[in-house]
């Protein structure tokens, strides 16, 4: 694990994702050299690129190539055709191993802790510069930025892993030997940062695709809360977002995922630059196949289980809108580039991957208030995402039916967008619905709910230790 730290600043730097101050994608080429620490933070230019390079390792490695697809494969929403073997079979169907190639590949804590880097970086050389090279507006935003990105990061590892180490510096020395601290530490390092975030943040939106507002970490304070089983902060995090009026659900769905679209809290941009045509393709493995003159087995579509679980009439799984049907099959459709559009399709119609949208306020609050037995509020929060699926209101009337009412909506409302594999898991219902499925039922374990640290990273920190089961 030491080499995860052993980055040069050079590719500290790399990117081309723009900030929110900034009024279009930066421009400023890159040295051929190294550059000192001390350089980087000396001037406007250069912290700017700095933190640029902290939003490309957020949507390149921690978003889109990684726990999306890897809860979308490992979940009940998509399957082979005909699973194929190797690597790729075993995640599948559930015979997990610290040795197998897409646990390193899609959702590598190397790529997360490499972006806590990046935020500890900042954050460590942010608070040293001085008033003539950064304002304090711009200071405490760039500080805001790092702060999310650091506890998203701990959230997804700690979510995934359990008990992960918690990094707050960019000591080589110290990182590289740490073992892993307990998962309520980590949370309430993850806590600690969103709300010292959202501190320094003010109420006025700006541009989704960057960190400028307190609503945006949180949005995932809430999803935090949520999973900590924390009812009354979560009701209380999500009402704040919902009564404030920046953001509102569009009627219709196919606006939904469009850049600019007024439920988009945060999201990564699409970026059609070689350096970050990853991006693209990533967001593209979450709608169509590469091309769509493949053949059906060389990608996973949406399960006949899911499919079956719609109600008639929603409007969610009709073809055309957030589904699409090829080789007689159903895809996920919410968005429309495959990874091999051109430029010019991607410049007339862009489109960006969507972290935290609105929609999903409504369903924390509507659990966290199920839980705590507001029947009729929880209901009416529920029934504000049926209305604009075009269904009609729950029959839900008590604690038990509403609950699993919003599981139901969760699944079909947020489907393909990395919440079911972990909705499972933290309701503790992974092993009925995942244990059952046919291409799993032979393999599936209890303790798939934890995810295997790499044998690679075992190798480099003999103080870790791995999950029960592997």
């Amino acid at each position: 694990m030491k080499n995860i730290f052993k980055l040069t600043f050079y590719s500290l730097l790399a990117g081309q994702l723009f900030i929110s101050s900034c009024k279009k994608y930066l421009e400023i080429p890159l040295p051929n050299d190294q550059l000192a620490v001390q350089t980087a933070f000396s001037s406007k230019a250069t912290i700017e690129l700095t933190v640029n390079g902290l939003y490309n390792a957020l949507a390149a490695t921690s978003l889109c190539a990684t726990n999306i697809r890897t809860s979308y494969w490992i979940s009940d929403e998509a399957v082979f055709s005909t699973i194929p073997g190797g690597d790729f079979g075993a995640l599948m169907s559930g015979n997990f191993s610290a040795n197998i190639y897409p646990f390193n590949a899609f959702m590598p804590w190397t790529d997360l802790y490499k972006t806590i880097y990046r935020a500890n970086l900042l954050l460590e050389n942010l608070p040293g510069v001085a008033s003539s090279v950064l304002t304090d507006t711009e200071k405490k935003q760039y500080t805001a930025s790092a702060l999310f990105s650091r506890a998203y990061m701990n959230f997804l590892l700690v979510s995934s892993w359990g008990d992960v180490p918690l990094i707050t510096s960019t000591s080589v020395d110290k990182n590289s030997i740490l073992p892993r601290t307990p998962a309520a530490e980590v949370y309430a390092s993850i806590i600690n940062d969103l709300q010292t975030a959202m501190a320094n943040l003010p109420t006025t939106v700006g541009d989704a695709r960057f960190i400028n507002n307190k609503y945006q970490p949180e949005a995932l304070l809430a999803r935090v809360y949520l999973y900590l089983g924390k009812w009354a902060e979560a009701e209380a995090a999500a009402t704040d977002i919902i009564n404030s009026s920046k953001y509102q659900l569009v009627s219709n769905l196919n606006d939904v995922f469009k850049r600019g679209t007024q439920e988009s809290i945060f999201s990564m941009a699409e970026v059609t630059t070689s350096s970050l045509a990853v991006n693209r393709a990533y967001i593209g493995w979450l709608s169509l196949p590469y091309s769509q003159s493949l053949t059906v087995t060389t990608y996973a579509h949406l399960t006949d289980e899911l499919l079956n679980s719609f109600e008639a009439g929603d409007q969610r799984a009709v073809s055309g809108n957030w589904t699409t049907t090829l080789f007689g099959f159903k895809f996920p459709f919410k968005y429309w580039h495959n990874a091999t559009a051109s430029a010019a399709t991607v410049a007339a119609n862009p489109q960006d991957f969507i972290a935290f949208r609105y929609a999903e306020q409504f369903l924390i609050r509507a659990e966290a208030r199920a839980q705590q037995n507001n029947i009729s509020n929880a209901a009416a929060d529920i029934n504000v995402i049926r209305t604009r699926a075009g269904l009609s209101n729950t029959t839900a009337n008590d604690k038990t039916s509403l609950l699993t009412a919003v599981e139901n909506e969760r699944r079909h409302e947020l489907f393909c967008e990395g919440h079911r594999w972990y909705d499972l898991v933290r309701t503790g219902r992974a092993d009925a619905v995942l244990g059952a499925l046919p291409w799993k039922s032979a393999n599936w374990k209890p303790t798939n709910k934890l995810f295997p640290i790499f044998y690679q990273d075992l190798i480099a920190n003999p103080n870790l230790t791995q999950n029960p089961g592997y």
